[in-house]
């Protein structure tokens, strides 16, 4: 066994966390993602309430707690929370499939599966 010195490990634990950081870049993606699911989200909401494809009632259009908002604008942020929500679940699961978690060194592997004898 030889004898390690703190420059080696050093740089070992420096080329480690280099391999671990996300490039900066990403950041800036993922914000950019965000604001336009944000602004899809909100010109679907609006599309999908001016289309009468499903028969709203006055009472959502016009709740009485926001009185202080246009018509339908309370409904219209609240279907665009779902749209987005609902976006970014499928976006996720997609990513999820491109790109699978990769084990690094200090995961451990996955368990064996013990194969049963069926017993007589």
């Amino acid at each position: 066994m030889g004898k390690r010195s703190l420059w080696t490990d050093r740089q070992f634990y420096e080329e480690r966390e280099k391999r671990k950081r996300l490039n900066p870049a990403w950041r800036g993606v993922g914000c950019l993602l965000i604001v336009a699911l944000g602004v899809g989200a909100y010109f679907f909401s609006g599309w999908f309430l001016s289309s009468g494809l499903v028969y709203i009632p006055p009472e959502l259009m016009r709740p009485s707690f926001a009185t202080f908002l246009p018509d339908g604008a309370f409904l219209q942020i609240i279907i665009s929370l779902i749209f987005m929500a609902f976006c970014y679940t499928i976006l996720s699961m997609f990513y999820a499939i491109m790109f699978p978690k990769k084990l690094g060194e200090t995961d451990a592997p996955p368990p064996k599966q013990r194969v049963r004898r069926k017993k007589r």
